[in-house]
């Protein structure tokens, strides 16, 4: 396994417009090394679309419990992500990831009485929508304030937006 250089020669790659996966052929290293080594040297931050989609989730999700699993990378948790980041016009988004939040969207125009709830010990789950949750895709939890911005986002979609959006785009 190779190595990392220096801060200041990482920091010029980088701005040459190498990319991640580039670099790390390079020193023979990962790709996430050279990821984690430019977040680390704050060469890199969410855009402004991922830290807004993050924002928008009502829960405070596991991330940590010594050694069993978490729930911040599951599938629903990173599918409403990409669906809100989709929404928002994100134009970094991977044609995977669009793919993802369209087939979420599709998700959930095919049972509309389903909402996507949370327990932080089962995880997530889609469950038969109640009157307290009004029109939104997520049960919002009781103890938690709505969002001041773009609540809009998280309503339940009467139409496929994204393939509507995609379709113009294409043609």
């Amino acid at each position: 396994m190779g190595k990392l250089p220096g801060n200041d020669v990482l920091e010029q790659l980088h701005l040459l417009g190498m990319s991640d996966a580039e670099i790390a052929a390079r020193y023979e290293v990962t790709r996430q090394a050279v990821n984690k080594r430019l977040v680390d040297m704050e060469l890199r931050s969410k855009s402004r679309y991922v830290a807004h989609a993050h924002d928008l989730v009502p829960w405070q999700v596991k991330t940590v419990q010594g050694g069993k699993g978490t729930h911040h990378t599951a599938y629903p948790l990173e599918s409403l992500k990409l669906y809100l980041r989709a929404l928002m016009e994100d134009p970094h988004m991977t044609p995977r990831q669009v793919t993802d939040a369209e087939r979420f969207e599709r998700r959930l125009l095919n049972d509309p009485r389903k909402v996507l709830d949370y327990d932080r010990d089962k995880g997530f789950f889609w469950r038969y929508r109640e009157p307290e949750d009004g029109s939104l895709i997520v049960a919002w939890p009781k103890d938690v304030p709505s969002k001041e911005k773009n609540m809009e986002l998280l309503e339940m979609p009467k139409e496929a937006k994204l393939a509507a959006r995609k379709k113009a785009l294409d043609g």
